[in-house]
């Protein structure tokens, strides 16, 4: 471990050990901290986990996720991709094969935060919550622990977020409006040969690869007079540019005592800081609250969205990876073309002779890009039957429509295997209809007994449907559409599922001093068979408090338990499946499935335990908690025999635990009229482990790059080769290659794990973990009088990064530039270098396999945010405003970092078997924002 990556560890125990850093942009007034959700309010001490929420001033997020930070249950990462979704973790990952991405509820409305359907592009992944302004939002509550929402059920493995909209309030009309403007920069500093330094290892590059002299000569690369290859041309700086970003939010809501609303409408404009990166979102939301009588009351939620983005492949296609190219083309060509004179043209060049695209042709030609729409309504009745009876009844309704396209012309951009040209389009919608009723009957046993029991059912159905279709090689790269080109695939999904839930809880508050409560969810899905359809989801929570009432210091203990589930199985396996097949042209059908009926939802169970302390009047709260989750029932793959002809079988097999602890502070250290100072922690650790996979081990690979879930180890560790340098001579290769063949001189010495003197599959092992093993956030606000300062740091240590960008600038299996450290590559017995292999024209030894040369350290500190802001309003004394704020903000301004990428934060995908893996996505940039809110 070098001094830097010391420096980065010992740097954040002491920020944690001092509790000094930092609070939220939300300039929260007190009791804006929400207590986590339940059916009865606590008697207890409030928990110091309740979600910071820091969106309704400035952030440059589009979406919620992206922005939270606060919650010790809670891991998030971004990435600086416009319109891609953070990464999201509670307490951990419990599936392999199933979803495990977080469960988020807005207004009660279900949504997995990841899709089912495949990227449209390598691995990006529109923000399902693209449609939710942040702005809107009212309370989040982080749902992972074993005494939260009982309805989860199925739901909840992976842990929920739990999203309220902001609603009416009694006291007369007001409007709130908001115009934020900003920009982002990244300048994208790779380290590569100019180009004299790329013309000499070219040179010696095709002498290595037995081209002779006058075969070099003659190559254009090398002619003196050819303008078109002698420019120094900085392929980075033509693609990218300084992202701009514009909010402006309006906000309409009062009431009186019969009815409250909330009318806003959002726009919101972001650019990348690659060209022609964008994401445009328009969003409206109406809610209306309103009594029909004293003792009925009827709730309305409405909302529309549209978003339009256009994005690039940051994915394993390097060849039309904007950023990728623009580092690996060779300098020396022009943007444009030359005439027959020389001079200069407007045209933009095609592919260059060492087949490499033009990477303005990627940016500025390639269309990729999608549309989204979603609608959401919900109407409820809250009915007081009596005095201790209540009923509550809700009907929801979803829809979303995403229409994904891409047109990839032939002008600049190197053909796709035998594609020259291609459109292709993806349209897909999901449908939700939720319906729920719950009944509630609050009393007291005796008079130091409080009871509140309760019972609900719900009913949901879901839809999911989507086309593809994919053209290739029109007449011309005029045509943008379908109509043109000949069909190359096409394909329609569709999957529907139902789910009914049954729940009954009860809770009881003994004088003050104790709080009890359990509950039991049955739940049915058409997800499985008649064996595996119905399960029971259980759970109990136990408090107390310990020290008298009224005291200025207070301490609590509570211990849960609670059983969540995994039920988002897809494929219907629990029938006989019979799969299409073309047979000689002519259509058929195969037997590829046996039905299952026992297969069932994986099974998580969670236990923890914690104690709150409350200090002078509940100005310091301290929480610390340990929890331990346990799954069991994964759901695996068994291959059959080849001689039945069946394909993979799924089963129940397999368990894995997360457990961790997790600590809070949230403190008022100074609150004078004109002086406040908040304070505000939380640290969490995490490990994760396979406990057993009676089908033995499970890999993925994505981009060369593989993931594996493997007993003792982390879910998602990378897999590959461990290298312990290189053949420095003939004479000293011992090691043949997987088809037998001996290695050569200048390849990497690969350990070889079964002592077989040959290396091939049976010889990767685990080389590093995507898993943070200790990570946490810092905050703090000041205030004098109208100035406020506030500033939020975050950390994350243990987690390692597969750089496959710098293996890629690298792998010098082509004419490619590169990092200029393969200048001291191996060249020969005398000249051995500096522990890189030999250059070899389309990598004969794969030397480029995945390996232990590319894991980082991904542990990092980082100043998130730092937000000033102004009060004018009580200054001029204006009749005309409630309020008036300015605010500047500045965001991801400093990175303390071992991680030689671009950013340690990667948000790629939701797979659990393949995150932290870095292609080479554009990162956060340094964003600055200016704007201003006024409340009329």
């Amino acid at each position: 471990m070098n001094c830097k990556t010391i420096c980065v560890r010992n740097l954040i125990y002491i920020l944690i050990t001092l509790f000094c850093g930092l609070s939220t942009r939300l300039y929260a007034q007190e009791g804006e901290q929400q207590d986590e959700p339940g059916i009865v309010d606590s008697v207890l001490l409030q928990k110091p986990d309740s979600i910071i929420l820091h969106l309704k001033e400035q952030s440059s997020s589009l979406t919620a996720l992206g922005a939270l930070r606060g919650n010790p249950k809670l891991y998030v990462a971004e990435n600086g991709n416009i319109g891609t979704p953070s990464q999201a973790i509670i307490r951990g990952v419990s599936s392999i094969n199933l979803p495990a991405s977080i469960q988020v509820y807005v207004d009660g409305i279900p949504l997995r935060y990841s899709r089912s359907l495949p990227s449209f592009l390598s691995n990006y992944d529109p923000d399902r919550l693209i449609f939710l302004n942040p702005q809107d939002i009212a309370n989040v509550h982080v749902i992972g622990g074993a005494n939260d929402y009982p309805i989860l059920g199925g739901r909840g493995a992976n842990g929920a977020v739990y999203l309220e909209t902001e609603r009416g309030e009694f006291g007369g009309t007001k409007l709130d409006v908001s115009v934020n403007h900003g920009f982002s920069q990244y300048d994208y500093t790779i380290p590569r040969f100019g180009s004299e330094a790329l013309k000499a290892y070219l040179w010696e590059r095709m002498a290595a690869d037995g081209l002779s002299y006058d075969e070099r000569s003659a190559h254009p690369i090398f002619d003196p007079n050819a303008a078109e290859t002698n420019n120094e041309t900085d392929w980075l700086k033509d693609i990218r540019q300084t992202g701009t970003y514009k909010d402006y939010h309006v906000k309409l809501k009062g009431g009186d005592g019969d009815a409250n609303y909330l009318f806003s409408l959002g726009y919101t404009d972001k650019d990348g800081t690659i060209k022609n990166n964008e994401m445009q979102r328009v969003g409206l939301r109406f809610n209306l609250d309103y009594r029909l009588s004293q003792k009925i009351e009827i709730v309305n939620n409405l909302s529309y969205t549209n978003s339009w983005g256009r994005f690039s492949e940051y994915g394993s296609n390097y060849s039309i990876h904007p950023i990728y190219v623009a580092a690996a083309k060779a300098p020396f060509f022009s943007p444009n073309y030359y005439d027959q004179e020389g001079v200069r043209t407007g045209l933009m060049a095609g592919v260059d002779t060492l087949g490499f695209s033009n990477p303005n042709a990627l940016v500025n030609n390639m269309e990729n890009s999608n549309r989204y729409n979603r609608i959401d309504g919900l109407m409820g009745l809250r009915w007081n039957l009596a005095d201790d009876w209540k009923l509550t009844a809700n009907l929801s309704v979803n829809y979303t429509n995403l229409i994904e396209r891409q047109y990839r012309p032939a002008l600049g951009i190197a053909p796709d295997e035998y594609r020259i040209r291609q459109n292709a389009e993806r349209s897909s919608s999901e449908f939700g209809l939720i319906g729920d009723v719950k009944a509630v009957k609050t009393g007291d046993l005796t008079d130091q007994i409080a009871y509140k029991a309760s019972l609900m059912a719900s009913i949901d159905t879901y839809e999911e449907k989507s086309m593809y279709g994919r053209k290739v090689n029109a007449g011309t790269d005029d045509y943008e559409t379908l109509k043109q080109g000949i069909v190359d695939s096409a394909s329609n999904t569709k999957f529907k599922s139902n789910l009914m839930t049954f729940i009954a809880q009860g809770e009881l508050k003994l004088s003050n001093r104790a709080y009890l409560s359990a509950f039991v969810n049955l739940q049915g899905t058409s997800n499985f068979g008649s064996q595996g359809r119905w399960n029971v989801y259980p759970g109990a929570t136990v408090s107390v408090n310990l020290l008298e009432e009224n005291q200025p210091t207070a301490w609590a203990i509570d211990v849960a338990y609670s059983r969540t589930g995994n039920h988002d199985l897809r494929g219907f396996y629990h029938y006989n499946l019979y799969y299409p097949v073309n047979y000689f042209g002519y259509g058929g059908a195969y037997f590829g499935n046996a039905k299952n009926e026992n297969i069932r939802p994986e099974k998580t169970d969670t236990y923890e335990a914690g104690s709150t302390l409350s200090l002078l009047n509940n100005r310091i709260s301290l929480r610390a908690g340990y929890y331990y989750k346990q799954t069991n029932d994964l759901i695996t793959y068994r291959s059959a025999p080849n001689e039945l002809g069946l394909g993979v079988s799924v089963e129940n097999s397999g368990s894995v635990i997360n457990q961790g602890i997790e600590v809070s502070l949230i403190s008022k250290l100074i609150q004078k009229k004109d002086l406040r100072w908040d304070l505000n922690v939380n640290v969490s650790t995490l490990k994760n482990s396979v406990e057993s996979l009676a089908n033995g081990s499970i890999e993925r690979t994505f981009g060369n790059v593989t993931g594996i879930a493997m007993e003792g180890e982390s879910i998602g560790s990378f897999y590959g080769y461990k290298i312990s340098g290189v053949f420095e001579s003939d004479e000293a290769v011992n090691l043949m290659k997987a088809d037998g063949t001996p290695y050569m001189a200048g390849d990497y010495i690969v350990e070889d794990v079964n002592n077989d003197q040959k290396i091939n599959a049976l010889d990767r092992q685990v080389i590093g973990s995507p898993l943070p093993t200790l990570f946490g956030n810092l905050f703090t606000q000041l205030s004098y009088k109208e100035l406020g300062l506030s500033a939020q740091l975050s950390f994350a240590s243990g987690q390692d990064i597969y750089n496959r960008f710098d293996q890629q600038m690298h792998s010098m299996k082509d004419y490619a530039n590169q990092n200029p450290d393969v200048s001291q590559r191996w060249k020969s017995s005398t000249e051995t270098g500096n522990g890189l292999s030999r250059a070899a024209l389309d990598d004969p030894s794969n030397n480029t396999a995945a390996s232990d040369l590319w894991i980082e350290d991904g542990s990092y500190l980082k100043l998130k945010s730092l937000t000033v802001h102004y009060d004018i309003a009580k200054i001029t004394g204006s009749k005309a405003f409630k309020n008036i704020k300015l605010y500047a903000t500045a965001e991801n301004l400093w990175t303390l970092t071992d991680y030689s990428g671009f950013d340690p934060e990667i948000s790629n995908f939701t797979d659990p078997l393949l995150r932290n893996i870095d292609f080479g996505a554009p990162p956060l940039g340094r964003t600055y924002i200016f704007g201003v809110k006024a409340t009329f």
